[in-house]
């Protein structure tokens, strides 16, 4: 084809070189001279480009690392950082859970008093009697908790309750009144539970304001009070904003790590976001296209299939790269030759996919949130986008050119 197309040039040439000698030259100079400015469209650099340009970094230096045996066993021990919970909230080991919620302004508590022995300060008020011995037992009127966390009990006084649960304030009064009054035995009950609401927000179902009750809810409960994620548990992103201080962590770290989930206070707000972790795929693909990783993990190799492989007529088989920052420690044991000054190099990794083992290596090479991959145009594709480029600028003068000679 291209060659009879060279054919049909040279007799118009020829032909028309006495009627249009200097509009063809003319044509032939600006597509050869755009093909040598570099104008030539590309989706991105060659792989040989790459190569270069890490040996003379200029201004922006990273790492080019071929991908072998050696760097997928480095790779394959890094943990995927966007699913862990390191950095989020620590979990309350000891925590409140079957003692009640913490008590603050505005609650309201229900006391009880009993004073087993007779003759007390509470006899003759009312009583109970049980194995044979009676006791004195009064309820006192329900107790706000003020603005300063006070309530104000008799025979006692003020008493700071704010930041302790039922059973704390319990034991607190009990130990205030033996002084007072014989054996005394405490019992207090939250009935006015306003201080302890958390709010949820976002991507669930019933977002809203909840209770926490005396169970002490987790984080994964109240999500799933609030009838659960309304996304992917994968593409939820937990924002919990707590005294002023917001962490984040995936909604499927928290559950497949249950350990790291955190035991809520009063006054939390959950924001459940929608923030899928995503990859580019770029080049000699087809299009440039943004996906979503799924909760499992994904291989290049996979990746690459959902993208529906390297085009056979444009891809460099042998420059298939991924680019990525990694953390310092892990350049250093990929590249141990040269000194780490950062904290997060840039790194680009090769693979070649003209052998077989280039294959299993791209299968087990795991694609992570926020990387490129990226597949380089194969060599020739230039020279065709040449013929191409010269095609378009001196097609329509050999047409001209050879209809002025059929004219005439």
């Amino acid at each position: 084809m291209v060659l009879n197309w060279f054919r049909k040039c040279r007799l118009a040439w020829g032909n028309a070189s006495r009627t249009a000698p200097a509009l063809l030259v003319l044509a032939l100079t600006a597509g050869f001279g755009l093909a040598g400015c570099d104008a030539l469209p590309r989706s991105g650099p060659m792989a040989t480009q790459i190569q270069m340009e890490s040996q003379s970094p200029g201004d922006f230096p990273f790492r080019l690392v071929p991908v072998d045996v050696a760097v997928s066993r480095v790779l394959l021990q890094v943990p995927d950082n966007s699913m862990s919970t390191s950095g989020f909230f620590r979990p309350d080991r000891g925590g409140h859970a079957g003692s009640g919620p913490v008590l603050g302004p505005g609650d309201v508590l229900s006391i009880t008093v009993m004073e087993p022995a007779s003759g007390g300060v509470f006899s003759g008020i009312s009583s109970v009697t049980a194995g044979g011995q009676s006791a004195a037992l009064v309820t006192l009127p329900e107790m706000p908790i003020d603005s300063q966390g006070i309530i104000t009990f008799p025979l006692v006084g003020a008493l700071n309750v704010s930041g302790k649960t039922t059973r704390q304030v319990g034991q607190m009064l009990e130990e205030e009144l033996k002084s007072r009054i014989i054996q005394p035995q405490v019992i207090v009950r939250l009935v006015g539970n306003f201080s302890n609401k958390v709010i949820i927000a976002g991507a669930v179902r019933t977002p809203g304001e909840f209770n926490i009750t005396a169970a002490g809810e987790t984080l994964l409960q109240l999500v799933t009070r609030a009838g659960g994620p309304a996304i992917s548990p994968g593409n939820a992103m937990v924002e919990l904003t707590r005294n002023g201080t917001t962490k984040s962590v995936r909604l499927q770290a928290l559950i497949n790590q249950p350990t790291a989930d955190v035991r809520l206070k009063g006054g939390d707000f959950i924001n459940i976001a929608d923030k899928p972790r995503t990859y580019l795929i770029m080049g000699a693909a087809g299009r440039t296209t943004e996906a979503t990783l799924p909760v499992t993990k994904l291989s290049l190799a996979s990746a690459l299939a959902r993208a529906g492989g390297p085009i056979d007529t444009r891809a460099d088989v042998k420059g298939i790269f991924v680019l990525r920052y990694e953390p310092k420690r892990v350049v250093e044991m990929l590249t141990p030759e040269q000194p780490v000054e950062s904290a997060y190099v840039p790194v680009v990794f090769q693979l070649d996919l003209s052998e077989a083992s280039g294959f299993f290596l791209a299968d087990s090479f795991v694609v992570r949130e926020r990387d490129i991959i990226y597949l380089s145009n194969a060599s020739s594709v230039e020279l065709q986008k040449l013929l191409e480029l010269f095609r378009v600028a001196a097609g329509p003068v050999i047409s001209g050119a050879t209809v002025a000679n059929d004219f005439n």
